[in-house]
C-alpha cells in the first residue's frame, strides 16, 4: 500500500499463465447483396508474467535490537520496506528495458515523450488534450483513464487561478477533469502522464516476506557476487557470520512483474511545469 503501483488499479492476472491481449481494432464492413465481405486483421499479443522478485537486507548488532525503544526490529524492517517500495515505483514510472529474468520494464519503455505547450492554465488545457487526442485514436474506454504525476506538479494545477481569480481546477489534488489523479514522490520530474490501468497486467502477488536471522552468513555488499545457480562463490572478506559477530540479519523479500497489455496504455509529457514556480 506503500506504492503508487499498488494503488492503482491495474489488472491482475495468475503468474505463469499465457495470456492473449489485443493491440489494435477489428473493422466491420457494410455489405451488397450477395457482395463478398471485406476481410478485418487484429493485433493480438501474448504475455505470460513471470513472478520477479525485489528484495532488500539489513543487519544490525543484537545490542541494539535488545536495548532499543522503540524495537529497532521494527524500525529496520519498515525502512526495508519502504526501500523496496521506492524500487517498486521507481522503476515502473520508468523508461528502462527489461532485464530477462530480473526486472520488468518501465511503463514508458518505448513510450514517444511529449513536451509541455507552457505553464499556464490554457497551455495545460491544450496539454490535456493532446494525451487524451492519443487514446482516442486507439480507441480506448475514455472513463478508465487516469492522471499520474508528481505531488509538487500536482499541488502547482490546484494553485492555478483563472482571470477571475477562482481556482482554474477546483477538484484537484483528487480528480482533474473528472479522471483520478495518483501522486507518487518516485514519479519523474516533470512526468504528467494518463494512463489506462485496466491495459496493465500485474501479477497478483502474496505482500511482502519478512525473515530473520541470527545465524545466516551475509555477504554485506550493494553488489554481491554470489549465486547459487552458475554456483559463483561469494567474496570471502566481505562475509559476516552473525552468530559470530552478535548480529542479526533482516530481509524482505517481494514477488512482483508487470507488463503493458496494450502498447499505447500510457501516454506523457516530460516536462511539465504548470502554475508560475518560485525558487526559495
Amino acid at each position: 500500500s506503500q506504492t503508487v503501483f499498488d494503488r492503482l488499479p491495474l489488472r491482475s492476472v495468475p503468474a505463469n499463465v499465457a495470456i492473449k491481449g489485443q493491440d489494435g481494432a477489428s473493422s466491420a464492413y457494410w455489405v451488397g447483396e450477395s457482395k463478398a465481405i471485406g476481410a478485418t486483421t487484429s493485433d493480438f499479443s501474448t504475455v505470460s508474467l513471470t513472478p520477479l522478485k525485489v528484495g532488500a537486507i539489513a543487519v544490525v548488532s543484537n545490542e541494539l535490537l535488545r536495548d532499543s525503544s522503540p524495537s529497532a526490529e521494527m524500525l529496520v524492517r519498515d525502512s526495508l520496506v519502504e526501500a523496496s517500495a521506492q524500487k517498486i515505483d521507481t522503476t515502473f514510472f520508468s523508461t528502462t528495458a527489461a532485464s530477462s529474468g530480473v526486472s520488468p520494464a518501465g511503463i514508458l519503455n518505448g513510450v514517444t515523450v511529449g513536451a509541455t505547450g507552457g505553464a499556464t492554465e490554457a497551455e495545460l488545457i491544450g496539454d490535456m488534450i493532446g494525451l487524451m487526442r492519443n487514446f482516442i485514436t486507439a480507441k480506448y474506454p475514455l472513463n478508465n483513464l487516469v492522471w499520474v504525476t508528481t505531488p509538487l506538479i500536482a499541488m502547482q494545477i490546484e494553485l492555478m487561478r483563472n482571470a477571475l481569480g477562482q481556482n482554474a481546477f477546483p477538484t484537484m489534488p483528487q480528480t482533474l477533469q473528472g479522471k483520478t489523479v495518483y501522486t507518487g514522490h518516485n514519479v519523474g520530474t516533470g512526468d504528467f502522464m494518463l494512463m489506462s490501468p485496466g491495459d496493465i497486467w500485474k501479477i497478483g502477488d502474496g505482500g511482502v516476506q519478512v525473515s530473520i536471522s541470527r545465524e545466516a552468513m551475509i555477504e554485506q555488499s550493494d553488489a554481491p557476487t554470489g549465486a547459487t545457480d552458475t554456483p559463483v562463490s561469494a567474496s570471502a572478506t566481505k562475509f559476516t557470520s552473525m552468530f559470530q559477530e552478535e548480529s542479526t540479519a533482516i530481509k524482505v523479500v517481494r514477488s512482483i512483474n508487470w507488463q503493458k497489455r496494450r502498447t499505447g496504455a500510457v501516454q506523457y509529457i516530460g516536462n511539465a511545469s504548470y502554475g508560475d514556480i518560485n525558487s526559495v
